[in-house]
This record gives structure tokens, C-alpha cells and sequence, in this order.
């Protein structure tokens, strides 16, 4: 059997649930509402579009577009002609971008009315050879044709779904916080198991669910969110800008049911004037991840929201949830990230790939249907990442509790040694941010003549908040052992991060 792929979702879910809203753009102030039926029609145009212009299987369509609906369409639309979307963070400047379009080999371009002055920066270059550029916006530029123009006529007849289910779907790159991204070829079924483990796991119900998408499309947080809702026949709201007093007010008008938020995200939420006055009674998903959120910022989420926290944990590569910490275990367990979701196979492993003992630390390794094929064009780079079993050796280091929860301490290539002794920053993190005055922190090891690294905390205070460098390493040191605390501190009014949003640590060593 092939098997279910993308492209075969987008018309199962036409022929169910056809005159029931697939996606509510809330792009720029607008509402509109697109139908499955309508969405499948215009998968189809965009498709066909793709296919006039040479595209076939295995090619790659890069999309540099902010969170619009024509964004999921031309995801859609690639993967029936067996294509591959290449997602580009629209935060990426031009070296970047040029980057990824030369890397992946794209023939096709998607870009925006925000991405047009670098696209045509890089569409001016030799480096970079593109053969098509499709202008999703007015008065497209000389060297591109207009999408909505493209696309004007055009049949809306269905398009032969090429690929299987073990065919690659998406092209997918890492963020990229130590060197150059690297291109994640994730397949149909990776994609689609994740929402099946995902669906299972946090209790969505077919047809039941409004689920807000807010954070950049691109990334693939909110792709698996899209294709989660998605893949129950429920309806995914569409935001392009995180905007926290128009974030509540989307979630009482449109009653909407569950959502994804980073941690900083969360914080900025909490702050809205007047957020007890907001009608938050739908709002029974609320889903984190991406970096520790503490006790504290838990706590203030459930009891604020009145909701079901859940905390995902995972990477690009496993596209992406790899583990969960559901709603009845947010508070007893609020260090950790859960246990491994259904259908993902967990080992923890040392410098050797030997498992490690129960409590011990070791980076964690994944087996299962989520996990990628590999990395584009690095098939030694692939190799290594993986070990005799099949399991893909991850960076992140965690340890497994007497429960079976398991705790992420950091990564791998993020250790401190000094004086002989291991330190995991992200220890010392998760205590910093239970600090009342303390919004945001990241920990790292600077070179020591005497210790050989210390620990050194870079801190950012709430607005109006004021600490010493010595009351910052005393609290480090009232809650863990001394040889933890930073011996060094340094305030920021921000702290460093790439495009994606993560902390840029060797800015800060």
C-alpha cells in the first residue's frame, strides 16, 4: 500500500467536511474564511501553476512568505506534484536566504511584499539560480510573476497526488545556532505520524477544535500545528504578528480552543491590561515548548488561562515532538519535559553510545516514524547521527527521574567544566527563572585561568527591576550547590538570538 500522504489529506478532508472552515485568515486585520473544499481548489491552482512552470517530483520550492494562506497552499501544493517546500525564515537576511536557495537547489521561489527587497537583492546575484519567482502581493517586481495573477483562470480540477507515503514532503532547515542550517528532509509519513502522535497524546478532537497559529510558519512548530489540526478536520486560525492584546482578543471572539506559545511569548500574554476581563472558558489547549517555562511561569499559565497545560519537547529532525508533558503532571513535574510520546522510542546515551543508568545524564537518541530520512546533500553528517540501531543521536543531554519523567540539562556542546566539575547551564537557568525579577537568562562557560571555564549568567531584569551581580550568584547559590553559581554576571537590556528566536550563547562568551 502507499499509504496516506499530504496531498491525499488535503482531498480526504475536501470530500468530508467540504463546506466547513479549513482556515480563518486574520492576517493584517482582514477575516476570511476558506472552506476545505476551497482550500483543496486552491492547492490545486497553485499546483498547477508549479506544474506549468516545470515543476515535477523531487524538485524544491522554496516559500520566503510570512504567515499567509497562499503560504500553506504553495506548501500543499508542492508536496501533490511530489516537490519538496523548502520553508525560509523570513527573518533571514540576504546571505542567508541566498544560503538556503543555493543549498537546496530550489527552481521556484514564493516571496512576499516583506521578503521583496531581499529576494531581489538575492534575484540580482550569480550565486543563486532560480528559475521562477512567484510574488505573492501588488505590482510584482520585473523578474517575478504575480501569484494571484498566475493563478487567475486557472482549473481548480484535481491534481494527481504523486509521492507515497515514504516519499520526502518537506525540506525543513535547522536553525542553525553553531555553523550553516541544515536542510532536514522530512517525509509524508514523518509528518503525518507526528500528527497522529500529537493527536492521540494531547486529546484533539476531530472536527471539535479552533486552533490559533501565531508563531511563524516557517518554523516547524507551526507547521506541525497547521497539520494537526489540519489532519482532525479542524479549523486553524492564521495570524501573521504576535501582537499579545490582539492575541487575547482572537481568543475570546473566535473562541478559539488551544494555541502554541514559547515561553517569552507566554510572559508577554500574562501582562496584557486587564487580562481578567478576557473570556478564556474555550481556551482548554495550551501548548509550550521550546525552551524551559519553570515552575513559576507554569503555575501563573494554568491558573491565569484557567486551561490544560501541555509542553512538547522535540527538533526539526524529528518533526518535531519527541516528548510530553501533559496537564496532570504540569505542576508535580514542572522541570521536566515529560515522558516520550506514543510512538517514539527513547534511549539515553554516553560519549560511547552505551545507555546510561537511570538518573545519570547522556544525550537522548530516537527511533520511530517521526524521525527524518536525513540531511540534504551530508550523508556523512547523516551517518554520524546515527547509531547501529537506527536511532538518531540528538544533542540535547537529559537525565530520566525514578518516574520516568525525563529532564533536559542542556546541550551537549553547551557543558561547562570547571574545577573538574560538570555543569548543565540549563540547571542554573531553570533556577534564574524563578527569580521575580529576572525576564529572561542565559548561562554559559567563559575560558578561566584558574578553573579552566566559569560560569558566567547573562541576565535580563523586568522593566523597572534591579539586581547585584553577587545577589544573582547568592540566589543561584541558595537553591543548588556552589560550584554552580556564576561567578560572573552580566545585564542585558535583550539577549542575542537568530532569526528563529533562539539564544545566540557564543555572543555572550
Amino acid at each position: 500500500m502507499d499509504g496516506l500522504t499530504l496531498g491525499d489529506l488535503a482531498e480526504t478532508n475536501a470530500r468530508k467536511y467540504p463546506d466547513d472552515d479549513c482556515l480563518v485568515s486574520l492576517v493584517d486585520g482582514t477575516r476570511d474564511s476558506i472552506t476545505f473544499r476551497e482550500f483543496d481548489d486552491r492547492v490545486n491552482q497553485v499546483a498547477r501553476v508549479l506544474a506549468d512552470r516545470g515543476v515535477t517530483e523531487d524538485d524544491r520550492v522554496a516559500v520566503y512568505m510570512q504567515n499567509h494562506p497562499e503560504t500553506i497552499y504553495s506548501y500543499y501544493a508542492a508536496m501533490k506534484l511530489g516537490a519538496l517546500p523548502v520553508p525560509i525564515n523570513h527573518r533571514f537576511k540576504d546571505e542567508e536566504v541566498g544560503y538556503v536557495l543555493e543549498d537546496s537547489g530550489a527552481s521556484v521561489c514564493f516571496f512576499d511584499s516583506e521578503s521583496r527587497e531581499t529576494i531581489s537583492t538575492v534575484a540580482g546575484s550569480d550565486d543563486v539560480q532560480i528559475g521562477e519567482y512567484l510574488y505573492h502581493g501588488a505590482d510584482a517586481p520585473a523578474f517575478a510573476d504575480g501569484l494571484d495573477a498566475a493563478r487567475d483562470g486557472v482549473s481548480t480540477d484535481r491534481v494527481d497526488v504523486v509521492p507515497t507515503r515514504l516519499d520526502a514532503a518537506a525540506l525543513m532547515y535547522t536553525s542553525g545556532t553553531t555553523g550553516k542550517p541544515k536542510g532536514c528532509v522530512l517525509t509524508h509519513d514523518n509528518v503525518i505520524q507526528n500528527s497522529v502522535n500529537t493527536v492521540y497524546s494531547c486529546h484533539l478532537e476531530e472536527e471539535e477544535d479552533r486552533f490559533l497559529v501565531v508563531t511563524p510558519l516557517f518554523h516547524i512548530a507551526a507547521f506541525a500545528l497547521f497539520n494537526n489540526t489540519f489532519y482532525c478536520g479542524s479549523t486553524t486560525y492564521l495570524m501573521n504578528e504576535f501582537d499579545p492584546a490582539r492575541v487575547m482578543e482572537v481568543i475570546e471572539t473566535e473562541r478559539i480552543t488551544g494555541s502554541f506559545f514559547v515561553p517569552t511569548m507566554s510572559r508577554r500574554l500574562l501582562t496584557v491590561d486587564e487580562f481578567e476581563d478576557y473570556d478564556l472558558s474555550a481556551f482548554d489547549h495550551y501548548m509550550t515548548g521550546g525552551a524551559p517555562s519553570g515552575d513559576a511561569l507554569k503555575t501563573a499559565i494554568i491558573e491565569s488561562f484557567d486551561t490544560n497545560l501541555y509542553e512538547v519537547f522535540g527538533q526539526t529532525e524529528t518533526s518535531p515532538v519527541t516528548c510530553l508533558l501533559g496537564p496532570e503532571h504540569a505542576l508535580e513535574k514542572p522541570d521536566s519535559i515529560g515522558r516520550e510520546i506514543v510512538n517514539v522510542a527513547v534511549k539515553i546515551v554516553d560519549d560511547d553510545g552505551d545507555e546510561v543508568d537511570r538518573g545519570d545524564i547522556g544525550r537522548i537518541a530516537y527511533r520511530g516514524p517521526t524521525v527524518f530520512e536525513g540531511y540534504l546533500g551530508m550523508p556523512e553528517k547523516t551517518d554520524e547521527v546515527f547509531d547501529d540501531e537506527g536511532y538518531f543521536v540528538s544533542s540535547d543531554l537529559v537525565r530520566r527521574d525514578e518516574d520516568g519523567f525525563l529532564h533536559f540539562v542542556g546541550r551537549y556542546d553547551d557543558m561547562i567544566i570547571s574545577g573538574g566539575e560538570n555543569i548543565h547551564p540549563a540547571e542554573i537557568e531553570e533556577v534564574l527563572h524563578e527569580h521575580e525579577r529576572i525576564s529572561e537568562v542565559a548561562v554559559v562557560g567563559v575560558p578561566d585561568e584558574a578553573w579552566t571555564e566559569r560560569v558566567k549568567a547573562a541576565v535580563v531584569l523586568h522593566d523597572g527591576e534591579s539586581l547585584t551581580d553577587a545577589e544573582v550568584s547568592e540566589y543561584v547559590g541558595s537553591h543548588i550547590a556552589d560550584f554552580k553559581k556564576p561567578r560572573e554576571v552580566e545585564f542585558h537590556e535583550a539577549l542575542p538570538r537568530n532569526p528563529t528566536g533562539k539564544i545566540l550563547k557564543d555572543e555572550l562568551k
